[in-house]
């Protein structure tokens, strides 16, 4: 789906900037409104073009392939993306303000829409269950997973800009070549947590198999991890991944091979 939103986008980029962002907007902001007509998905899937309504929009299964992201609302994510980056042109102050005011603005509007489950995701939160707050709908990705994952960044990018020292050094690697470290850590993850069952729970090393995340078997007794295991891991894999990043963001600052652009 990212490659096929690339491709989309080398089309969009064609129109003028206004128009680019407007499409943008319009995807996320309006793609939910699918929520509001019923039996929609299952007359789609049940169509003849159902392939293509599940790789544009309702995602599933077709044939052996599970399809969990999709084109919308990711094309509209990044024709915003595209948009964004001109506001790099401005100057750093004038930057600051809009970065705050659409960063905030997001995290606001999540708040209200979420509270009150007006719009924006199809499942809605319970009172009882105060941590579904925070789990709006990430298959398709919902205007609310939206507001509430890409606002906080837009509104910490001032912030960020500001930092500096051995640390903010150690992150600007990632930063240089994120896919190369997208496509690493997805394997590298499911090899620690191989590792991790192997030690703790090995009954559970068949369950990692399984058919994840689309239907996964029941967990198995014992496996559930503790946060502080998954932080663990989390802190492993990002230390791991630092070294082949570093050599990898030399090798294109070395070099100018067209396929280097890409990773």
């Amino acid at each position: 789906m990212l490659g096929w939103c690339m491709i989309l986008l080398a089309l969009l980029i064609r129109l003028p900037l206004w128009a680019v962002s407007a499409f943008g907007l319009s995807v996320v902001a309006l793609h939910n409104l699918t929520d509001l007509i019923p039996h929609l998905a299952d007359t789609a899937q049940r169509s003849a073009a159902a392939p293509l309504w599940q790789l544009l929009y309702f995602g599933g299964a077709i044939g052996p392939l599970a399809v969990l992201y999709v084109i919308v609302p990711w094309i509209g994510v990044m024709a915003l993306g595209y948009a964004f980056g001109s506001w790099f042109e401005r100057s750093p102050a004038a930057r600051r303000k809009r970065c705050l005011a659409w960063g905030v603005g997001a995290m606001l509007l999540f708040l209200v829409l979420r509270a009150f489950n007006l719009y924006g995701d199809p499942r809605p939160w319970n009172p009882e269950r105060p941590l579904s707050f925070l789990a709006p709908n990430k298959y398709p990705a919902s205007l609310l997973f939206l507001l509430m994952t890409l606002g906080p960044i837009v509104a910490l990018v001032p912030l960020l800009e500001q930092a500096r020292g051995w640390w903010t050094d150690r992150l600007a690697v990632f930063g240089r070549v994120p896919l190369f470290y997208y496509l690493l850590h997805i394997p590298l993850i499911h090899g620690l947590a191989l590792l991790a069952a192997l030690v703790r729970s090995p009954q559970a090393l068949s369950w990692l198999f399984g058919n994840h995340p689309v239907a996964p078997p029941e967990v198995p007794p014992n496996y559930r991890w503790s946060l502080g295991l998954l932080y663990l891991v989390f802190a492993l894999t990002v230390t791991l991944l630092y070294f082949p990043c570093k050599w990898f963001a030399g090798l294109k600052a070395r070099r100018s091979d067209p396929w280097l652009r890409y990773l």
